[in-house]
């Protein structure tokens, strides 16, 4: 691929990076007005969240795996296109079941895109030059994040929170315009099969811990979608060791260690911290009584610090070996989770500011070397499975996120209004659901030092990638 070419991909990704995350915090500062004007409840709320990134999880892994059959740009093109279209449509909601509804259909388009842009960008990048072209597709993520409360609450304050979704097909425009007219390869045939019976169990599995997580209030039925969604997860598993064409390639999570560390612990990173801007963006409005725009003054902090350090960062793990640097973003992560944990209705804002630039460093330090080494360590032929596992797994883990936040909702309001009123109850749903996730979080440091110490003092032997050749040229040099 030419240096146009190459420009061309960063630029459509990154710009699909940037929409995609600003679409999601920018709703997530205006969920309490969409709330007011449609009468939604809490659950309703959340689940207009937790549907999105359930739509991206269960689609990540048959559409990565479709991609790598039938061609990356033609499905990427197709995600963007349908993504901006959901998004314009929003825009014109009359009742709360349209708008979950249409977040579904953002959550299926988004997993086109989102299973494809990895293996785009390493497809075209240079190794030498991957760690920077990742570091900037990941800042743009963080950009997205950090204008997206600002912006949002800015939007929804005095235009209404309907414009959110009529400025955010201006980027995704932008975004298709460019992959049209430089990505234009075309859908190819493959003698390969595509694994239906999988993508059926985990399409299943996915929904019914996102259905399941929602309504516990409504007593057995929401118990037995919680445990089928793990029974569905755990039959996925058996089955994909025994089918001849799988959407996951267990193989190269046996064989290859540093991608089976990388990729359990992006899981659990995501998990233990993605449901932290959900929780506080009702606690600043429902129990601080900030406006939209003041809420998303004090949320953009977070992203902005990730914006400005991620591509400082991704050019860091050029020169160092990246599972230190990601190791160290799980410890700073965990950190900041345990102060959100202790937050109170009359914490300071000074302490929520230094709260959220801690998670901000930690995001940014976690982030991109961990990315670097998944991709890095499959071979060119898996890039779009390496792709569709990274966002999989960040989305699973920010599924399982939210449906944590979900369970504490259903136990303790029901489908009481977020409001100053349920300001008490909403408080005890805050509370145990971010100690639950700061032990995820304090599970992932433990995992990523055992990661860490493996590969500077276990046998490398076992690993057949070039990190682990990487980190005993390390050792040998120092």
């Amino acid at each position: 691929m030419d240096e146009a070419k190459k420009k061309a991909v960063i630029l459509a990704v990154s710009v699909t990076q940037f929409t995609m995350p600003f679409m999601f915090s920018a709703v997530g500062i205006a969920l309490p007005a969409i709330g007011r004007e449609f009468g939604a409840s809490g659950l309703d709320l959340s689940l207009i969240e937790s549907i999105y990134i359930g739509g991206v999880a269960a689609l990540l892994l048959p559409f990565g795996r479709f991609s790598d059959m039938h061609g990356r740009q033609p499905v990427f093109r197709l995600g963007v296109l349908l993504y901006a279209i959901f998004t314009l449509l929003l825009g014109f909601s009359q009742d709360i079941n349209t708008v979950i509804l249409l977040r579904l259909g953002q959550g299926i388009s988004g997993a086109l895109a989102i299973a494809t842009n990895m293996a785009l960008l390493t497809d075209c990048v240079p190794l030498k030059e991957r760690g920077r072209a990742m570091g900037l597709a990941v800042a743009a993520v963080y950009v997205g994040l950090s204008v997206g409360p600002y912006l949002g609450g800015l939007i929804a304050t005095h235009l209404g929170w309907r414009w959110i979704f009529y400025m955010g097909t201006i980027p995704l425009g932008i975004s298709y315009i460019v992959a049209h007219l430089n990505l234009n390869g075309k859908f190819r045939l493959s003698d390969e099969k595509f694994d239906y019976a999988g993508s059926a169990v985990v399409i299943f599995s996915v929904a019914a811990l996102v259905f399941g997580g929602t309504s516990l209030n409504a007593g057995w039925p929401g118990v037995v979608l919680l445990l089928s969604g793990v029974v569905g997860f755990t039959v996925f598993i058996f089955m994909q060791d025994r089918t001849e064409f799988p959407l996951v390639d267990l193989v190269l999570f046996k064989e290859r260690r540093d991608f089976s560390d990388a990729a359990l612990v992006q899981f659990i990173s995501y998990a233990g911290t993605f449901g932290i801007v959900f929780l506080f963006s009702l606690y600043l409005q429902s129990v601080k009584a900030m406006t939209p725009h003041q809420a998303g003054v004090v949320l953009v902090v977070q992203p902005i610090v990730q914006a400005v350090l991620s591509p400082l960062v991704g050019r860091l793990s050029d020169k160092f070996y990246p599972r230190i640097i990601a190791m160290a973003g799980m410890v700073v992560c965990t950190i900041g989770s345990i102060m959100g944990a202790a937050v109170g209705p009359e914490t300071s804002l000074a302490y929520l500011y230094t709260m959220f630039v801690v998670l901000g460093v930690g995001f940014a330090l976690f982030s991109s070397p961990n990315m670097i080494i998944m991709m890095g360590s499959v071979p060119p032929s898996r890039f779009g499975f390496a792709s569709a596992i990274t966002g999989g797994l960040r989305t699973l883990g920010m599924v399982a996120s939210m449906v944590i936040i979900a369970i504490f909702i259903s136990i303790y309001m029901g489908d009481t209004l977020v409001s100053p009123e349920s300001a008490v109850s909403y408080m005890k749903v805050m509370h145990y659901s971010l100690i639950t996730l700061s032990g995820l979080c304090v599970l992932g440091v433990i995992i990523s030092i055992l990661c860490v110490y493996r590969r500077f003092y276990g046998n490398c032997e076992v690993a057949k990638d070039d990190l682990c050749v990487q980190s005993a040229v390390s050792r040998k040099e120092d």
